[in-house]
């Protein structure tokens, strides 16, 4: 009889245990839930929120018990400042258990951006997603990729025009205290409303970093934050179409304080004519620069299809060898 009393009570401390650790695992469950969903809306907000309101028609948390997870149904993301307002159907964000602070999103399209100067975008994509990694309470990582996307913008002006991706990733991260970005874009091609055939299609793979620029991961960027930083382009590559045009650039930089660049550059250039071809579609006011400087370059080179260039820049002014190129605006 005793030993039946004894496992009755093993029993019930036992059912009564299970029951609030599972009380504790909800509880805890939904505090993350709403933490990942606080990482998220920070990230929309910036740092300075009294300018940013985020808003959903619908909220609700999901994953449970697996995964942490929130999605907010018909997002609306005002920024005051600049009267721009950004629309989307649905965001839906998660981070596994095993890993609270690694959140991946996902966010359903079409998008739209606009605002109180007539300023329009409207993207659509086959799929678009991000990750953010949180580490003591800072953002460490941010990244996203996306896959067949078509933008059609319009300014105040009256201009309208397409932009198509057929597929793209970037990534920015705080690598021990210094600022890796990552960037490749593949077959973006540019359709302005003005011009009856598209620009060429472009693929861009950049990879940088800014030393010591890993705190500007924690902050609302703006390029004026790099004055008085310096780092490396380890390569920006641009190749263009059919043409099998290519340029590429490499070398270490450097912003003075009044926002200056400095350093020195070596550009490996293949089909020059190529280049210039886009550089004359995309900026026609310049044709007649764009052409001197690729005449320049043929001469300097004696034709060759492939060459490498040194341009060194000082204070913002470019040169090869010994001929001046332009003057490069600050920051």
């Amino acid at each position: 009889m005793a030993r039946s009393t004894r496992t009755r009570k093993f029993l019930k401390w036992t059912l009564i245990v299970l029951i609030a650790l599972m009380v504790a695992y909800a509880l805890g469950w939904f505090y993350i839930a709403r933490t990942v969903k606080a990482r998220i809306f920070t990230l929309l907000q910036g740092q300075d929120q009294q300018n940013v309101v985020v808003n959903c028609e619908d909220i609700g948390y999901n994953g449970f018990p697996a995964k942490f997870g929130f999605f907010c149904d018909g997002l609306h993301v005002r920024d005051r400042t600049s009267d721009s307002v950004f629309d989307a159907p649905q965001l839906m964000a998660e981070a596994p258990v095993y890993s609270p602070w690694s959140v991946l999103a996902t966010l359903t399209g079409p998008a739209t951006l606009q605002n109180d100067a007539g300023m329009l975008l409207r993207a659509e994509w086959q799929d678009f997603g991000g990750k953010l990694i949180y580490r003591g309470g800072a953002p460490r990582l941010v990244s996203f990729d996306f896959e067949a996307v078509t933008a059609r913008f319009a300014d105040p002006q009256g201009r309208q025009g397409t932009l198509t991706a057929e597929q793209g990733q970037g990534l920015v991260r705080n690598d021990n205290g210094d600022l890796d970005v990552a960037l490749n874009l593949n077959e973006a091609v540019l359709r302005p409303q003005n011009n009856a055939d598209a620009l060429p299609a472009v693929s861009l793979n950049l990879l940088a970093t800014v030393d010591d620029g890993g705190a500007l991961l924690e902050t609302d960027f703006h390029p004026k934050m790099l004055r008085g930083k310096s780092g490396i382009v380890n390569q920006a590559a641009l190749a263009i179409g059919e043409s099998q045009s290519m340029m590429a650039v490499s070398g270490r930089f450097a912003f003075d304080k009044d926002g200056y660049l400095d350093g020195r550059f070596s550009f490996e250039l293949t089909g020059i004519d190529g280049v210039a071809q886009l550089a004359t579609l995309s900026f026609p006011g310049a044709a007649g620069v764009i052409n001197s400087v690729t005449g320049l370059v043929k001469n300097f080179t004696g034709g060759q299809r492939t060459v490498t260039l040194d341009v060194r820049v000082e204070h913002g002014r470019a040169v090869l060898g010994f001929i001046p190129l332009g003057k490069i605006p600050p920051l």
